[in-house]
């Protein structure tokens, strides 16, 4: 097991690398860690997209960055089209669910 990331790098980048080195081993020490990360947990997950601009710049970045990353996959599988709202029909709305996954990602 690599040892704990240096005190130099900041420390979410650090957790989260940490994390994913855990993650790639798996095992106890990776449960023990991850139940340790929860009970302490202090990260902000926004709840609308409008509160993704009101959270620090590296973790704004990630969100923004993860986001465009789920619409090119979405454009990418051809899972919707643009078209004009005929009349007498609706829009169908969408809502982002933001959320940390247990390996790290945004």
């Amino acid at each position: 097991m690599d040892a704990p990331p240096p005190a130099s790098e900041s420390a979410t980048i650090a957790i989260t690398n940490y994390m994913i080195c855990l993650a790639r081993e798996g095992g106890a020490e990776y449960i023990h860690f991850l139940l340790a990360l929860r009970a302490t947990e202090t990260h902000f997950l926004p709840k609308t997209f409008k509160d993704v601009a009101k959270i620090q710049a590296d973790s704004k970045k990630r969100w923004l960055e993860s986001c465009l990353e789920e619409l090119k996959s979405l454009k990418d599988r051809d899972v919707y089209e643009i078209v004009d709202l005929s009349k007498g029909r609706k829009v169908v709305k969408n809502c982002w669910v933001f959320n940390i996954k247990s390996d790290g990602h945004y």
